[in-house]
């Protein structure tokens, strides 16, 4: 094999392989997805790991106080954003129509609502569906959900601004300040006592 002599095409090599470890650090992280919890550092709204048992168990604590994104979505027909409630903390839920774990879920977040709805807390329950909002309000009328607001983003623009999930139902708690706590992928039962003891301490958590 002939050796490289040439200066300027050793340059090049190490260019191209600095540029190639590059791209794998960048791709290994993108695709190695959420990390389990071994203690978010101080600057995370929340980190106590006592709350993460039972149907809390798979929550993933945000390892930095992210800002809710600005993206819109649909609310009765106008166009809104998550800023919208700042000074609540609010639970919001990515689910479709055609998500058979999020329609099982769909009735505890009701539930949740119901009870811990108010000044302080909402969950916002965000149709992910490119059917468009007529669709979801037929299976919110169908399920006989009574507390759960409708909202839709049939383009999907929060849902890929908040990190996107190739799995659906996505629940993301935010604190009254706009800054996420964390996250759970998957269905839950958002009646236990574990979730509202998550969804207390977070409403807690105001101004930490």
């Amino acid at each position: 094999m002939r050796a490289l002599t040439n200066p300027r095409l050793w340059l090049v090599v190490w260019l191209g392989l600095g540029a190639a470890g590059l791209l794998y650090v960048i791709l290994s992280a993108a695709l190695s997805g959420p990390q389990k919890n071994s203690g978010a550092p101080a600057s995370a709204v929340l980190h106590d790991q006592s709350l993460l048992v039972g149907e809390m168990a798979d929550f993933v604590f945000a390892a930095s106080p992210r800002t809710a994104p600005t993206e819109a979505f649909l609310h009765d027909g106008r166009a809104m954003t998550l800023a919208e409630f700042r000074g609540r903390a609010i639970l919001v839920n990515f689910w479709a129509t055609w998500c058979a774990p999020c329609l099982k879920e769909l009735p505890s977040l009701d539930a949740l609502e119901a009870e811990l709805g108010g000044a302080d807390f909402a969950v916002v329950a965000v149709a992910s569906d490119p059917k468009g909002p007529d669709a979801a309000a037929a299976f919110l009328e169908k399920l006989n959900l009574k507390r759960l607001k409708l909202y839709a983003d049939p383009k999907l623009a929060l849902a890929i601004a908040t990190g996107g999930s190739a799995v659906l139902p996505v629940s993301i708690l935010y604190d009254a300040e706009g800054r996420e706590v964390g996250r759970l992928v998957g269905e839950a039962d958002w009646t236990s006592e574990e979730a509202k003891a998550l969804v207390r301490a977070t409403i807690a958590s105001t101004g930490a």
